[in-house]
């Protein structure tokens, strides 16, 4: 190859490789194996090998080079890099406002909602488009060069990229950081080198950077994000907003999620829920950072004694109570779906008002991403102060005898093959969960007994899981229909305990189970749908097909339901029917007019349907779940409820539909309820609304007039607040339905 082909192809090379760090680090759309980056990489270094002359300091090759340094420079940063004061409550964001308005009187705030990563700020200077100094944030005033070490990571640009000319000088600021898998691993090759491990992933990144070699950097999985600009020449950005996408544009990263809120309450909503979706982030965070989003403003408030007066982080308390303790098993539990949950069972540990011994582990994908390993010291948290969850793995307190966890290949329970379900629509794939493959495997049959004879279901008083393992276990019920043939006799005698140690059910339990079981024949048809566990078909959806079908055998043969099913089709032939659609345009005006016609009748239907489905109250059931119900009821386990109802003589009926009580507390509102409420359940709070004239829902929207707010309130009670909707606690609604 000549120089002047080597030199076009070194450049072609260049721009290829820039072009997948990009799709990898920034847009996380990678469509190169690694095998073949590398194969890329390899190529333009042995061309720059064989041609010295084509070698440039922004040439991928050029990131991992040069001599162990003997020391860091210590450099003046052109502005400040300051620290951001603490807030933790609303009331406290609100003073936050309060003191912009009085500085801005005619000023009108809207705020961006971004990460508070947790890692080791820097900030990088670009002249001319060029990367020409790295610089770690120190004490504020002075930090020191890293520029060696920051050229090593990939996803920082040498060169700026984007269509229009770099400014003249660009500093960015951001955060250096180490995801808690990559540290896990990088401290399994120090153990076996003997050398210093990190206890977290800030100390890792810190002690990285911190490296006089950088070819030593260049081994660690340290990565980077950028949210703001310091020194700037040559370029103007209105707002924040402005500035985080020209940094994209750039081909610099920038947090993931990040929300524009125009009130203080939407911020702080928005804060809790970037907090929530933690766990969809690359890096740890420390609570969110809430900025104003006019650049002018934020130059007008300046500085509040030696912390922006423009920008605060945001840290609730909660958000970081956590616990240490010791996984000392992991278990399987086998759901009525078949779903196998790995479960760990911990030391005792006392968190937020409660004793946690058991956390789920959601899947092995999950155990593999968080390296969790049976005799690990693990921390965990409360997750929406509500379920635990484990955080992270305290692996420097590893002693070498810690198992790793695979999921079983058969069902633990009954032996059967396990295997993952592939999804349907647009998601496409293999779920990440495994499912016993046998309907009669003993645990899916107790859960489902136990779901059947919930309170939200059936309502079997008596009936918890124990009883429908017992029974199972014992051979007295395999079907929630075995439960109707069951004698008072033989149910009193069941054996709770063991062969050695007998702990009979009695008859008082017996007689109050059968007596249950009696009273459940006759339950409204919604119930039934609701209990028989029909996929898709939770409470609201069981009360909606109910409305709009008399019996469970009219919904078994639902048209309509069917035609629901069939909607996307429908609108597959009203999209090709269009004569204004590409595909139609170059076919004659004679062919196109028929089009027409076809399209206005295909319309039509489509309008009538809507119609249909507005008056029987079936709005909110899509073709997912349409799909489901028509797919349920043909196959072996829908044949065999219409067929053991029948013999049972059980026909459940939907309840006669009422007027709206129009002077009932709730006329005309709709209302959610979230949370737990201590005199109600959720199913109880919900027929209380419908009895006093409201309209329930399952979700908060802007047409929602009310949240019932209970303790543990969670997503729902943040997007109301979002939306100015009024919310009602327990007592508040106790006394509305009073008035």
């Amino acid at each position: 190859m000549n120089l002047s082909d080597a030199r076009a192809r070194a450049e072609q090379l260049r721009a290829e490789i820039e072009r997948h760090n990009r799709l990898y680090y920034i847009e996380a759309a990678p469509v190169l194996s690694d095998r073949q980056y590398d194969q890329l990489y390899d190529e333009l270094k042995a061309l720059e090998s064989s041609h010295p002359e084509l070698v440039t300091p922004t040439s991928p090759t050029q990131r991992v080079g040069g001599a162990p340094i003997e020391g860091f420079t210590r450099v003046q940063h052109r502005a400040p890099m300051l620290s951001l004061e603490k807030t933790t409550d609303i009331r406290e964001l609100e003073l936050f406002e309060k003191e912009i308005l009085r500085k801005l009187p005619d000023f009108q705030p809207d705020y961006i909602v971004e990460p508070k990563v947790d890692g080791v700020s820097i900030s990088l200077h670009y002249v001319e488009g060029l990367l020409t100094q790295a610089v770690t944030r120190g004490d504020g005033e002075f930090g020191d060069d890293i520029t060696s070490n920051i050229r090593t990571l990939r996803e920082i640009p040498l060169r700026l990229q984007g269509d229009q000319p770099p400014p003249p000088h660009l500093e960015v600021r951001g955060e250096a950081y180490m995801n808690e898998a990559d540290r896990i691993a990088l401290n399994e090759k120090l153990r076996e080198r003997g050398d210093k491990t990190f206890a977290n992933t800030r100390n890792a990144t810190a002690g990285s950077l911190k490296q006089l070699d950088p070819r030593i950097v260049a081994e660690r999985p340290l990565r980077a994000v950028f949210y703001s600009l310091g020194y700037t020449e040559g370029a103007h950005f209105a707002t924040h907003s402005e500035e985080l996408n020209a940094l994209r544009s750039f081909g610099l990263p920038v947090p993931q999620i990040w929300q524009h809120t125009n009130t203080i309450a939407a911020a702080e909503t928005a804060a809790r829920d970037l907090k929530e979706r933690e766990g969809e982030l690359p890096y740890e965070i420390d609570g969110a950072v809430i900025k104003v989003n006019d650049n002018t403003a934020c130059r007008a408030l300046g500085l509040k004694t030696n912390v922006p007066a423009y920008a605060v982080a945001y840290k609730r308390p909660e958000w970081f109570n956590e616990a240490t303790t010791k996984l000392e098993r992991i278990v399987i539990q086998v759901g009525r779906t078949g779903v196998l949950t790995p479960v760990a069972e911990v030391a005792p540990v006392f968190l937020d008002g409660t004793t946690i011994s058991r956390i789920t582990l959601h899947n092995e994908e999950e155990i593999r991403r968080k390296d969790i390993r049976i005799g690990d010291t693990i921390v965990i948290k409360r997750a929406g102060r509500v379920i635990p969850a484990v955080v992270r793995v305290v692996d420097d307190a590893r002693t070498g005898n810690e198992l790793r966890f695979s999921m079983p290949t058969t069902c633990p329970i009954c032996g059967s093959s396990v295997a993952s379900r592939e999804l349907s629509g647009e998601r496409g794939g293999m779920e990440v969960a495994l499912r016993c493959e046998n309907p009669h495997c003993p645990a899916q049959e107790a859960r489902r007994i136990e779901y059947f004879a919930s309170r939200a279901a059936l309502d079997i008083d008596g009936l918890g899981g124990a009883v429908a393992d017992k029974l199972v276990e014992r051979g007295l019920a395999h079907t929630v229909f075995d439960l109707f043939r069951l004698r008072l006799e033989v149910l009193a005698k069941l054996n709770l305990g063991t062969e050695d140690k007998a702990r009979l059910l009695g008859e008082k339990i017996a007689q109050r189970i059968l007596a249950a079981l009696d009273k459940a024949r006759s339950a409204p048809l919604a119930k039934w749908l609701f209990a028989l566990g029909i996929p898709s078909v939770g409470e609201t959806i069981a009360l909606k097909l109910a409305s709009a079908h008399q019996t469970i055998d009219d919904l078994a043969h639902s048209e309509l339901i069917a035609r629901i099913a069939d909607s996307p089709e429908l609108d597959a032939q009203i999209a090709a029917a269009n004569p204004q659609g590409q595909q139609n345009r170059g076919k004659p005006e004679s062919e196109k007019e028929k089009l027409a016609q076809r399209h206005q009748l295909l319309i039509a239907q489509r309008a009538a349907l809507l119609d249909e489905i507005k008056q029987n109250n079936l709005d909110g059931i899509g073709p997912v779940v349409a799909r489901e119900i028509v797919t349920f009821f043909p196959s072996l386990a829908g044949n065999t409820v219409l067929r053991e109802l029948k013999a049972l003589g059980i026909n459940p009926q939907s309840e006669p539909s009422h007027t709206p009580d129009t002077s009932g507390p709730f006329a005309g509102k709709t209302v959610c309820v979230t949370g737990t409420l201590n005199a109600f359940s959720r199913s109880d709070a919900q027929a209380a609304l419908r009895k006093a004239g409201a309209k329930v829902v399952d979700s908060v929207s802007k047409n929602t007039d009310f949240l019932v707010v209970g303790s543990d309130a969670g997503s729902k009670l943040d997007k109301a607040r979002k939306l100015g909707i009024p919310t009602l606690d327990e007592a508040a609604f106790v006394e509305h339905l009073k008035s």
